[in-house]
């Protein structure tokens, strides 16, 4: 029986150290912005990261060229219908994870002095995906939903 005791105490260890190590991969962050959590840079923290996709309802993920390759150094803001800036990051990506209030809100995303916005609806828990790909660096794009 102590040697099940131990293993149990040992496992626990592990795990936790394990959550603890986990959690240090993504940038989180709850202040008076809504909830989010930014990174994805390198195949674990990336796995780290869409483990967590289902927790936020709106998920942002960035690429450039026609490949698709992942980057990051995004300027990031989230306005609503209104105008109010509810979120803003200066160095997003390749994945950023937000909890946002049931709403419209407008993405706007610049990247080498390109920039892109997007129109989203967040309707329910289960949110969207929002793929933004820098395929053209050259000029200023613009996609309204």
């Amino acid at each position: 029986m102590k040697i099940v005791k131990s293993l149990l105490t040992g496992l626990m260890g592990v795990m936790a150290i394990f959550a603890i190590t986990n959690t240090a991969y993504a940038d989180e962050v709850n202040t008076e912005q809504p909830a989010y959590i930014n990174g994805g840079i390198g195949q674990e923290e990336a796995d780290d990261m869409r483990l967590h996709a289902g927790e936020y309802n709106l998920r942002l993920y960035f690429s450039e060229a026609k490949q698709g390759q992942s980057i990051s150094d995004v300027t990031v803001t989230v306005t609503d219908k209104k105008g109010n800036v509810k979120l803003e990051v200066a160095d997003a990506g390749p994945m950023l994870f937000v909890h946002m209030e049931n709403g419209i809100y407008k993405i706007t995303s610049q990247h080498n002095g390109v920039i892109f916005s997007k129109t989203v609806k967040i309707l329910n828990r289960k949110g969207v995906n929002v793929h933004l790909n820098w395929k053209n660096s050259a000029a200023d794009a613009t996609d309204e939903m």
